[in-house]
């Protein structure tokens, strides 16, 4: 029998953190590990998870980011199966025994996306990930009603951060300078990161329709004019930072010419317009961009990294 672990990343995550825990420990079929690994919140987030027995949780007395949480929480304790899950993510109640048949009857699956709808239950928030023209993750089905879509099992190309599956032997394979994540990427774009990668080294993302979570879409933004033009306007100038240096760091690591040469112009168009108008709202994040030289230096040592294990895998 497939053991399975839910890895729970929380900051400042008083809001969802209870629900979410709630229908972790809701399962038909139990989780072997609940763990979750706190980014030092500052609200009330840890008194709500120190309510619930049977858990393991890592309290970080800093912010470590998304990936280097996800990291150690994997790390923690060995398992089949990973979930790693926002905390503002609630998991349907045979979420655990549809996965685990998924995994159990095909084992060819590395990674597995479940069917994301939002809080209504009956919006899709993701059926898995594809990449844009513009070479930026698209979640499949986005802001669609669920009645309309017609769901099957299939292969994608990343899964949606918010809840990913992997299994042990394809974290194993992916892992890149000593880690599963890249932990350059404080947040964002760390899922698309991952996932690229995987398709790169052969592993198979599938999309399982019968697992399925629900979402609360951008947790930690606040609604402003801004961000009804666009999620990405409303954040602040760090976040925004962090989306365009993990944009960068993402190409360089997994762009190949030979593989997207025909998108180039449209690459190069939306990103003058994204980045301009990204720098144009909080100008302070071109001087951390300007200081980002050595992430910029390690993404090309990981992508020299990433061409080897390529290479293995084909020999």
């Amino acid at each position: 029998m497939l053991s399975i672990s839910l890895i729970i990343i929380t900051y400042n995550s008083e809001k969802f953190i209870g629900s979410c825990l709630d229908s972790a420990f809701s399962q038909s079929i139990d989780f072997n590990n609940i763990i979750i690994v706190d980014n030092n919140s500052q609200d009330n987030t840890k008194n709500i998870i120190n309510n619930y027995k049977n858990l393991n949780c890592i309290k970080l007395d800093y912010n470590s980011g998304y990936s280097k949480a996800a990291n150690i929480g994997i790390g923690y304790r060995k398992s089949d199966l990973y979930v790693i899950s926002n905390a503002d993510v609630l998991l349907e109640s045979n979420f655990v025994a549809n996965t685990k048949y998924c995994f159990a009857n095909n084992t060819e699956i590395d990674m597995l996306s479940p069917l994301m709808l939002r809080f209504d239950k009956k919006t899709i928030d993701s059926a898995g990930q594809e990449y844009s023209l513009f070479l930026y993750p698209k979640e499949i089905g986005y802001n669609k009603k669920a009645s309309d879509m017609k769901f099957e099992k299939r292969k994608i190309f990343s899964v949606c951060g918010a809840a990913t599956v992997f299994s042990h032997h394809s974290l194993e394979k992916l892992k890149l300078d000593g880690k599963y994540y890249d932990e350059d990427f404080f947040m964002f774009w760390e899922d698309f990161d991952i996932g690229w990668r995987a398709n790169l080294l052969g592993l198979n993302i599938m999309f399982y329709p019968k697992a399925i979570v629900y979402h609360y879409r951008s947790a930690t933004l606040k609604k402003t004019f801004l961000s009804k033009i666009a999620l990405s306007l409303g954040r602040d100038s760090n976040i925004k930072y962090h989306l365009v240096k993990n944009r960068y760091l993402t190409l360089i690591k997994n762009f190949y010419f030979k593989d997207f040469w025909y998108l180039i112009p449209l690459i190069i168009f939306k990103d003058i317009l994204w980045v301009g108008m990204l720098t144009f709202s909080s100008p302070k994040i071109i001087i951390k961009l300007i200081k980002s030289s050595n992430f910029i230096i390690r993404a090309f040592r990981k992508r020299n990294l990433l061409k080897k294990m390529i290479i293995r895998n084909n020999n």
